[in-house]
């Protein structure tokens, strides 16, 4: 298996090389994506025949930031399952502004909703984080094991219901109040999905998120996020680095909250 995945990275090296994007063209071989299905929770009660009946129908995909993995108005044709990094899930509004929507990562699967409608996929989805990896799964052979596989339906189930959690949690978090009640409430939403504790109780956000980005998830211009953050970090509640910031004082956001 590590012979495998080391020939995978060789020719993914090959394509950078020679300025082909074509990342979506390599994948390693059904053996090891097959592997990877079973350790998912989604997968881990399917029997071996249909493991083997899905990994035919995967690839692996590694995105760069900001690169889309589809955008709204195309045919959902898969499910992804995210391996590795962020995808910010994003609607654009009547005037043309992107909203950020819901934010997935490790674990999280993405597509399902419009998959099980058999339509299209109602928003983009793009990689916030560099090298950003996922498994897309063909929707037809998806639909057809899961109407043979009534484990797979109950996780597909709860799969469905993490889905509506997250999307909750935008709610909560731009009916929060002002700009920095809703900053703080991002910030520990953050946290607890996707933070690293790194020591002295400060926990970084690796997620390349850009101003912009969180001024769109938060619903106010980048320049009042800038401003807040700004004063944020002057009093020494956190503390920005390349691609990353380190929530230093987390408590003093819960305060704002007032919880």
């Amino acid at each position: 298996m590590a012979l495998s995945q080391a020939m995978f990275d060789a020719d993914r090296a090959t394509a950078r090389a020679s300025g082909t994007r074509g990342l979506r063209s390599l994948a390693p071989p059904a053996a090891d994506v097959g592997q990877r299905l079973a350790d998912t929770a989604m997968f881990a009660g399917l029997d071996a025949l249909g493991l083997a009946r899905l990994a035919r129908a995967t690839t692996a995909r590694r995105l760069a930031a900001g690169e889309p993995l589809w955008v709204t108005g195309q045919r959902a044709d898969h499910v992804a399952l995210i391996g590795r990094g962020v995808i910010g899930i994003e609607q654009m509004t009547a005037h043309g502004e992107g909203v950020v929507v819901g934010l997935f990562g490790a674990g999280d699967s993405i597509g399902l909703p419009a998959v099980l409608e058999r339509g299209c996929y109602h928003s983009d989805a793009i990689a916030l984080t560099h090298d950003s990896d996922v498994l897309r799964i063909g929707a037809e052979p998806l639909l057809a094991t899961l109407a043979h596989a009534p484990m797979l339906a109950m996780a597909v189930n709860r799969a469905l219901v993490a889905h509506s959690a997250i999307l909750r949690a935008k709610i909560e978090i731009v009916t929060a109040g002002s700009v920095p009640r809703r900053l703080a409430a991002l910030f520990l939403h953050l946290a607890g999905r996707f933070g690293i504790d790194v020591g002295e109780g400060a926990v970084r956000l690796d997620l390349g998120l850009t101003r912009e980005q969180i001024g769109r998830f938060v619903s106010t211009r980048v320049e009042t996020v800038s401003r807040i953050l700004s004063r944020w970090q002057k009093a020494g509640w956190l503390r920005s680095g390349r691609g990353s910031i380190d929530l230093l004082r987390a408590d003093m956001l819960r305060r704002i909250l007032g919880v």
